[in-house]
């Protein structure tokens, strides 16, 4: 049995492993306008997909098939994005991997852009405070 390789990807929420990636507020909820097709209601409790990943190292060979062709076509577009859980779950639903999700009840919360680091330098702050995180993570 191969040891485990860890990959860890920026967040993301989507069905499945993957694909909603411009979720906004529409007033009912949220949506994604980015993905085709009927607009998917989101409610606010779906699953959110850390993308933090446990892989063993068979992975990288069908994460380079999947890549290659990706940059060739897409590779001189600044914005171009290959989604790793987008070829997971075409992995799994194709045979070639199995997957397990882990659940927790935690909340998420990230920082993409700029306007995000207070709220999530607020939202660090409360975890100290309540012992669930390390006020120094690095000791």
């Amino acid at each position: 049995m191969s040891k485990p390789s860890l990959l860890v990807l920026a967040a993301g929420m989507g069905s499945r492993y993957g694909g909603w990636t411009q979720i906004e507020p529409d007033g009912n909820g949220a949506q994604d306008p980015s993905v085709a097709g009927p607009v998917t209601r989101l409610r606010g409790t779906e699953l959110v997909s850390m993308n933090m990943w446990g892989f063993t190292p068979d992975i990288f060979a069908q994460l380079r098939a999947a890549v290659q062709p990706f940059l060739k076509q897409n590779g001189a577009e600044l914005k171009s994005e290959c989604f790793i859980p987008t070829i997971v779950g075409n992995l799994a639903s194709s045979g070639q991997a199995k997957v397990q999700v882990l659940c927790t009840k935690d909340s998420w919360f990230g920082v993409t852009y700029r306007e995000d680091r207070p709220r999530v330098a607020e939202n660090l702050r409360n975890l100290i405070r309540s012992g669930e995180y390390p006020e120094k993570l690095w000791q």
